[in-house]
């Protein structure tokens, strides 16, 4: 059976933690604002940048901080972080998963890309990490598609490959990934390297966690 493989960017993909720590607390230092190890931002990726920025100045979301500040960091951080992801020391991927994409597109697999990061970042990055990787969609952020776990963008690539949203695993790091497989009725695969808010939450979500490349890669040929 042909597979279709939708993979989580942040902390699944690629190790981002080191450039997107620097995005923000470059914004924050412009506005005058403390900044954060990377280990605390660690706890901060996975939700789009505005709450992201939120976390950042000390809020649970972005609904409740004061929409003049947030706006002001948010603004800051669009600007610096599409300078600064780019290097190995800021953003890479993890050790072994271009030859798995690459053992994966050999074997017949569709391959996706869906992020919660803003699209004008993700498109770049993907094509710029991965450049040998045959991805047929490559999505993040944009106002067409609320961010996971709405499932709408999960849909959305279900059509575009013509298929139905239950022939689809989903692969991620988060339980973001975990609701938004559960809300598209999908498949779910996750791994135990990334950004997870949550380590034992996530491994008590009903799915394999995958801790090595070796195992991930057992696990989507053995699908």
């Amino acid at each position: 059976m042909k597979k279709y493989l939708v993979f989580d960017l942040d902390g699944t993909l690629v190790d981002s933690l080191p450039g997107i720590a620097e995005g923000i607390n470059r914004a924050l230092s412009a506005c005058g604002l403390p900044t954060h190890a990377p280990e605390k931002v660690r706890g901060m990726i996975g939700r789009g940048a505005a709450n992201l920025c939120a976390s950042a100045i000390g809020y649970a979301d972005a609904a409740e901080a004061p929409p003049e500040e947030l706006e002001a960091v948010h603004g800051a951080f669009r600007r610096e972080y599409p300078t600064c992801w780019c290097g190995e020391e800021y953003t890479r991927p993890y050790e072994g998963m271009i030859t798995l994409l690459e053992t994966l597109a050999a074997a017949g697999a569709q391959l996706a890309v869906l992020s919660n990061k803003p699209h004008e970042v993700t498109e770049p990055m993907v094509r710029h990490i991965f450049p040998s990787v045959p991805f047929d969609v490559v999505m993040g952020f944009t106002p067409a598609f609320p961010r996971k776990p709405n499932p709408a963008s999960l849909h959305h690539i279900a059509a575009k490959w013509g298929i139905l949203p239950a022939e689809i695993t989903l692969v991620g790091d988060s339980l973001f990934d975990a609701r938004c497989a559960e809300n598209a009725g999908t498949s779910l695969v996750l791994v135990g390297w990334g950004y997870a808010a949550d380590p034992a939450a996530l491994r008590d979500w009903p799915a394999p966690v995958c801790e090595t490349m070796a195992e991930l890669e057992a696990v989507l040929l053995g699908e």
